[in-house]
């Protein structure tokens, strides 16, 4: 109830500083008053089968969110009802209401070239992580590069812009945590102490590459994770081609049994094309390897996304995997 009302005050302070002239709606983009303030959401549908029998379907979640903007402020919240139904098989019925703070932040914009946020937000690295919203995804799947190298959220600091005097087409991202997250138990890894930094290089609108890396405390495992990763884009036409390896460096001890210099390793890459209008075929390889604790995953997906509009997403997509069991995907996402 208190994220409700947290949420509500923020939307109240919007509405008491925005003179409305204008207000509007349109489908995938919410409400807005005057271009300064909105309200949107989304949800989503998701299908498991597996090789070998399992199955699952739920109700993924549930979101609102809304920002409002004032001079070179802007304030930013989004709260997320997660696994909201889910039924598989030989479990019971599971329903789940509990709010979570996705996001929950303010943003002071010098310029294009600095501008500093304060809050929850999601962590500024790489590709897939910056998408977290299943109705915007190539697919339902994530690769392991988003699941198990660094937190999804943070809590803390965020500076980034275009560097000014070198080359206003290379973005820079700096940031870092120092305190506990809000709603900490909302994320793939507890931190309370994670920092990092990211270089893009753009070559043009659709072509960049990029480099980034951090550290950061995981609390529950109690050890400290060094990270590092390479990722590119290209859109050529009909043609999106992406990819992201990621390597980390965990504890000492680890290395007692076995004479790796990295712990963990994992890379994607991942073509898009554009077969008829709307519609998208998928392929994507993947590999993820744990040194520390054996972790293996190899697999291919292929897949299939039929976007009518652009906030609305149909998804299939058949996964397969060596030393583990195949599986079926499908989803259906709207952004409102």
């Amino acid at each position: 109830m208190r994220k409700v009302l947290n949420f509500l005050f923020i939307l109240l302070i919007g509405f008491n500083f925005v003179k409305a002239s204008e207000i509007e709606y349109k489908f995938g983009r919410g409400f807005s008053i005057d271009n300064r303030f909105y309200l949107g959401g989304y949800t989503s549908f998701q299908y498991e089968k597996r090789e070998n029998g399992y199955y699952q379907y739920k109700i993924d979640d549930i979101a609102i969110l809304g920002f409002y903007t004032f001079g070179k402020f802007k304030i930013f919240a989004e709260l997320e009802a997660k696994d909201v139904y889910v039924k598989s098989k030989g479990e019971e019925e599971e329903n789940n209401l509990k709010l979570h703070t996705e996001r929950l932040y303010l943003e002071y914009a010098f310029s294009d070239y600095i501008k500093v946020r304060g809050g929850r937000f999601i962590t500024p690295l790489g590709i897939w992580n910056q998408v977290h919203i299943n109705a915007l995804k190539w697919t339902t799947s994530n690769p392991a590069t988003a699941e198990w190298f660094f937190p999804r959220f943070m809590t803390g600091l965020n500076l980034y812009g275009f560097f000014p005097f070198f080359d206003e087409s290379i973005e820079y991202q700096l940031f870092i945590q120092k305190t506990k997250n809000i709603d900490s138990g909302y994320n793939n890894v507890k931190t309370d102490d994670f920092y990092g930094f990211q270089i893009k290089k753009f070559f043009g609108v659709n072509k960049y590459i990029g480099i980034n890396g951090g550290r950061f405390y995981d609390i529950y495992f109690k050890e400290t994770s060094t990270f590092g990763g390479i990722f590119g884009y290209l859109n050529i036409k009909k043609f999106y081609l992406f990819g992201e390896f990621y390597y980390a460096y965990e504890n000492e001890e680890h290395h007692l049994t076995y004479d790796q210099s990295f712990d963990k390793k994992s890379y994607y890459i991942q073509g898009v094309y554009r077969v008829f209008p709307k519609n998208y075929f998928t392929l994507r390889k993947e590999y993820f390897r744990d040194y520390s604790d054996n972790g293996y995953l190899n697999v291919w997906t292929i897949g299939w996304n039929y976007k009518p509009l652009f906030n609305i997403s149909l998804k299939g997509e058949y996964q397969i995997f060596k030393k583990r069991d195949n599986r079926f995907l499908a989803s259906f996402a709207v952004l409102f």
